[in-house]
């Protein structure tokens, strides 16, 4: 006799305060747990911000599937009200290991797909971890844009005699450049040029992806940064000013106040006019100098990076 399963069912969950936010964790940490096994779980503050506290600038809106009432996987949507990508929708859809094959995937796309839709969405962008995950991909129509890495560096190993060559020696290839560099939300002596500097992602490598990067004003680039600390994650930067004092690059890294171990970088650019100096490898380096010196404890920072990019691969792969 063939086996039944009760179907899944699915509604949004609509604010850090409703019942259903315990549900969205736990799957959150399952699915957290499977990636990365020796990561602390992120804490319900940290996922409760990311998830219902975004910027201004974007909307998000989350589903929870269930199983007999427990837990069995989640889906958020996320717009950038930026006035270029809003027809497109980034998507994050994961079950958790324990109830996969049940369904659960296809309920919250059943769900949150037409509501994209609904909204004037016209596109969808997301992200697959595993052959299983780009098959369920494929299924939903979506089609294979970009290849991108996620490097860890276990701070332990990192060789500190090439770190300090990294930040002695730089002067002497970029004569006439200098940095800056703070702990905190960017003050606001320093968000006009940091703004200037991040201008840099806007040529990030996209491949064939349906997205076009736009440049944030000082303003945004605030909001962001209270964002990331509404996470619970002190933010690190260091901006590079050429000889003239214009904005030339930047770095930043966030700490986690609430996961002290963890790290993750956040943007890494020089513009165009001011490469070839060694700009990134010396704001890199610095830039960890100041994270390790403000939290002792850390122990891991994760970044993420187009396989297309292959001078900031090379950079990372040089640091471990």
């Amino acid at each position: 006799m063939a086996a039944t399963f009760t179907p899944p069912q699915v509604l949004e969950v609509t604010g850090a305060g409703s019942p259903d936010c315990a549900g969205v964790l736990a799957v959150w940490r399952a699915v957290d747990a499977e990636i990365g096994p020796d990561a602390p779980p992120i804490p319900a503050e940290e996922l409760g911000a990311e998830l219902f506290l975004p910027p201004p600038d974007r909307r998000k809106h989350v589903w929870l599937a269930t199983i007999d009432g427990v837990p069995a996987g989640l889906s958020v949507v996320e717009r950038h009200l930026d006035g270029v990508n809003e027809v497109t929708a980034v998507l994050y859809l994961a079950t958790d290991p324990a109830r996969r094959h049940r369904g659960v995937g296809r309920a919250l796309a059943r769900a949150c797909l037409p509501a994209i839709a609904a909204a004037g969405g016209t596109s969808v962008l997301g992200w697959a971890t595993s052959p299983a995950g780009a098959a369920f991909s494929r299924e939903l129509g979506l089609t294979h844009r970009q290849d991108e890495r996620c490097s860890r560096l276990q701070v332990a190993e990192v060789d500190d005699a090439q770190q300090r060559r990294w930040i002695a020696d730089a002067p002497a290839r970029a004569e006439g450049y200098r940095l800056v560099g703070w702990v905190s939300v960017v003050p606001d002596e320093w968000a006009e040029p940091l703004a200037l500097a991040l201008e840099a992602m806007v040529d990030a490598p996209l491949d064939d992806m349906d997205w076009d990067p736009q440049v944030l004003s000082p303003r945004q680039v605030q909001d962001r940064e209270r964002w990331w600390d509404a996470l619970g994650c002190d933010v690190v930067t260091t901006l590079a000013l050429a000889p003239d004092g214009a904005p030339a690059g930047a770095s930043q890294l966030l700490v986690s106040r609430l996961r002290p171990p963890l790290g993750r970088q956040a943007d890494t650019g020089v513009i165009g006019a001011h490469r070839g100096h060694g700009l990134g490898r010396w704001l890199k380096a610095e830039n960890l100098r100041r994270a390790r010196q403000h939290e002792p404890a850390l122990a891991v920072v994760e970044t993420y990076n187009a396989e297309s990019n292959p001078h900031m691969l090379a950079i990372n792969v040089e640091m471990g």
